[in-house]
C-alpha cells in the first residue's frame, strides 16, 4: 500500500482523521450506512451493473460462449487441466443441488468451506452462492479454535472441505463430493436467482485471533467490484491472469476468481506461489496481468533467471502489503515491467482504488519510481475515496489525514457487531483507519492516493509521536535490509519505546541502521533496540503482524536488557520463519 513528497525528516507530523463517533439513535446510524453505501448520489438500490451478482454473471457466460476458458488449474502431472464457462456452470449446478438436498443445507442458512486453489474449491464456491445460502471463507491452516469461533458466529452448521485438504487438517468438515460424478437435476430443481442485497460471503479480518471481525458482503458488492476491476483494467474474453494469491483471502477469491469471471476472462489458477516454478507458467501460459503481493516480486527478483517475461505481459498487480519504491524500481529495471498497486480492505471488497495502467513514463515515475511511497492510485468504479479531517472534511493535497471509501462495494456489516459497523458507518463514509494524503499529477483530474501508515500503527515516546510505519519504510529501504519492522513496547519512564526487527539481506551481516534512522528522526524517538531476525511475522500476504512482532522483541528485554540508551548494541534473535496467516 501506501506517494510523493512528504518529508520524512522528522518524527512523524500529527495527523487528523475522523474520530471515533459516540453512540448514535436507530434513525441517524440508519442515515450514515445509507450514504456509506451511496455512489455519487446513487443509492445502493438502484444498480451500477447490468448483472448484479456473480451467478447471474456465471450463467450469462455459460451461454454466450460456453466453451471459452474460464478456469485453468494444474494438475499434479504437472500439466493444465482447463475448465470452460459452460462445464463450470454445468458442475457447480450439479453441486448446489447436492447441497440442497444431501446435507439438507436449509435456504438462507450459512455454509462454511475451507478452500485451495483447486477447481474443485472453485466450484464449491460457486455452487453455494447460486443457491442463495451466504458462504463463509476459511483458512485451511487457520487454528481450530478461530474456524470454530468464526462458524458459530454465523450459524454454519455445514463446513466442506474439498479432497486436497486432509481430514487431520479440518477434521470438522465434510468432504466435497465430486460433482463430476453427480447427476444433472432436471428442470424442476432449477435454482430461483439469489437476492442481489443478500449476504453472498464471509471473511474475517486479518487479525492474528478468533477474535477478528466477520465481514458480511452482498452479492451486489461482489458484483460491483468484479465489474470495477474488469472497467479498470479492460478485462476482456480471451485475457489471461495469473493468480497465486489464496481464495480464501479477499484478494484471491474477488479479483482472481469472480472479477475474471465477470469478465468472462481467463485465469490460471496457481496452488500457491513456487519462485522456482513461477517463471515457467509466465512462460507456458502468457497472461497479460498477474495478481502478487510484494514478497512474491522480492522472491522473484531474488530467483529469476529467465530470459524476461513473455511477449504480451502487460503489469503485476500488488496490494495486501506495502509496496516499497525500491521494490517497484527493482521490477521495472530488471524485469522490464510496471507494477500497479492497488489498496482496498475487507470491508470494501477487495479493491477501493488501484494505479491506472495507462499512465505516462513520466506519471509512473513520479508515482512509483521517483518518490518515498509508492501511489495505491485513483478510486475504482462504484466508490468514493476521500483522505478527510477529524470533522469528516476533505484536507487540501499532500495533508495526512484518514482515507475513507463509501460505495457500492462497502460491506453490509461486521456481523454480530453492531456498535463496530456503527463507529465505521459514522458520517456517513466507512473509515479504514489508514492514514494517506492526496497528490497531483500534470495532465490528470482525478487525485491520486498514497498510503503514509495506520491510525493505530503510533508511538508515544516521551510525549513525542512517531509513525511505526515510517520507520519501517526507512529500515527497509536501506541496502543491507532485506526486511523490518517496528513495534511499541511499554517503558517505565518513557511511556513507549520502540524497537526494531531487521531481516539482513542474503549474503550480509548485520546491517548498520543508525545513520539513516538518525538521519530521518529526532533523536528521542530513535528505537531504543534494534534486534537481528530471521524473519518479521506477516500473515500469508504480507501484512505485519505488530502484537507478535511485540511479544517476540519483548523477549530479549525480559531475558536481561534493561533500560538504556536509545541506541545500544543489536541482540539477535531468531523468530519462527513461517507466516502466520
Amino acid at each position: 500500500m501506501p506517494s510523493s513528497s512528504a518529508s520524512s525528516s522528522t518524527a512523524a507530523p500529527a495527523v487528523s482523521g475522523p474520530s471515533p463517533a459516540p453512540a448514535r439513535d436507530a434513525a441517524s446510524a440508519a442515515a450514515d450506512a445509507a450514504l456509506a453505501h451511496s455512489y455519487r448520489g446513487i443509492p445502493f438500490e438502484e444498480r451500477l451493473v447490468p448483472r448484479p451478482t456473480p451467478a447471474s454473471w456465471l450463467a450469462h457466460h455459460a451461454r454466450a460462449r460456453p466453451g471459452a476458458p474460464f478456469l485453468t488449474t494444474v494438475g499434479d502431472d504437472g500439466e493444465p487441466v482447463t475448465l470452460s464457462y459452460g462445464r463450470a456452470e454445468a458442475l457447480s449446478r450439479r453441486l448446489a443441488h447436492w447441497l440442497r438436498t444431501a446435507p439438507g443445507v436449509e435456504p438462507g442458512r450459512t455454509v462454511a468451506l475451507a478452500p485451495v486453489n483447486d477447481a474443485e474449491s472453485v466450484v464449491a464456491v460457486l455452487a453455494v452462492l447460486r443457491t442463495g445460502c451466504p458462504l463463509l471463507l476459511l483458512g485451511p491452516q487457520d487454528p481450530a479454535d478461530r474456524r470454530r469461533q468464526q462458524a458459530e458466529a454465523v450459524g454454519a452448521r455445514l463446513v466442506l472441505r474439498p479432497m486436497a485438504v486432509s481430514a487431520e487438517a479440518v477434521p470438522e468438515a465434510v468432504v466435497l463430493p465430486d460433482a463430476r460424478a453427480l447427476a444433472d437435476p432436471d428442470g424442476e430443481a432449477a435454482l430461483p436467482e439469489p437476492d442481489p442485497a443478500a449476504d453472498a460471503l464471509f471473511f474475517g479480518t486479518s487479525g492474528s485471533t478468533a477474535a477478528s471481525k466477520l465481514v458480511a458482503q452482498s452479492h451486489y458488492n461482489a458484483a460491483v467490484n468484479a465489474e470495477a476491476l474488469g472497467r479498470h483494467h479492460g478485462l476482456r474474453p480471451g485475457d489471461r491472469l495469473l493468480g497465486c494469491l489464496p481464495v480464501h483471502h479477499v484478494n484471491g477469491l474477488h479479483f482472481t476468481v469472480l472479477g475474471v469471471l465477470a469478465a468472462g476472462a481467463h485465469v490460471l489458477l496457481a496452488d500457491g506461489f513456487d519462485p522456482l516454478r513461477y517463471p515457467r507458467l509466465l512462460q507456458r501460459f502468457r497472461p497479460r496481468i498477474a495478481s502478487v503481493v510484494p514478497s512474491v516480486l522480492e522472491a522473484l527478483l531474488e530467483t529469476w533467471r529467465a530470459p524476461g517475461l513473455p511477449d504480451g505481459f502487460g503489469y503485476f498487480v500488488s496490494a495486501a502489503a506495502p509496496l516499497t519504491t525500491r521494490t517497484a524500481r527493482a521490477v521495472h529495471e530488471r524485469l522490464g515491467a510496471r507494477v500497479l498497486q492497488g489498496y482496498g480492505l475487507t470491508e470494501t471488497v477487495n479493491f477501493s482504488t488501484t494505479l491506472p495502467p495507462g499512465l505516462s513514463e513520466d506519471a509512473y515515475r513520479q508515482l512509483m519510481l521517483e518518490t518515498d511511497i509508492p501511489s495505491i492510485g485513483t478510486a475504482l468504479y462504484g466508490n468514493e475515496v476521500a483522505v478527510l479531517s477529524s470533522e469528516g472534511e476533505p484536507v487540501a493535497p499532500g495533508e495526512v489525514a484518514e482515507i475513507c471509501v463509501r460505495g457500492h462495494n462497502v460491506m453490509s456489516r461486521y456481523e454480530g457487531n453492531p456498535a463496530a459497523t456503527q463507529e465505521a458507518f459514522a458520517g456517513g463514509w466507512f473509515h479504514t483507519q489508514d492514514l494517506g494524503r492526496e497528490v497531483t499529477v500534470p495532465g490528470r483530474a482525478e487525485p491520486f492516493v498514497v498510503v503514509t501508515g495506520r491510525v493505530k500503527n503510533i508511538a508515544k515516546v516521551g510525549g513525542e509521536t512517531v509513525s511505526l510505519d515510517e520507520m519501517d519504510r526507512v529500515l527497509r529501504a536501506l541496502p543491507g535490509v532485506r526486511d523490518a519492522a517496528c513495534a511499541a513496547l511499554p517503558h517505565r519512564f518513557l511511556g513507549e519505546e520502540i524497537v526494531a526487527a531487521v531481516v539482513p539481506a542474503p549474503g550480509g551481516g548485520p546491517p548498520d541502521v543508525l545513520p539513516a534512522l538518525a538521519a530521518a528522526f529526532r533523536p528521542a524517538v530513535l528505537p531504543g533496540r534494534v534486534e537481528v531476525c530471521e524473519a518479521v511475522p506477516r500473515t500469508r500476504t504480507g501484512k505485519i503482524l505488530r502484537r507478535e512482532l511485540a511479544a517476540l522483541l519483548a523477549g530479549p528485554a525480559r531475558d536481561g536488557a534493561t533500560d538504556g540508551p536509545p541506541y545500544p548494541a543489536s541482540a539477535s534473535v531468531a523468530p519462527p520463519s513461517r507466516s502466520t496467516p
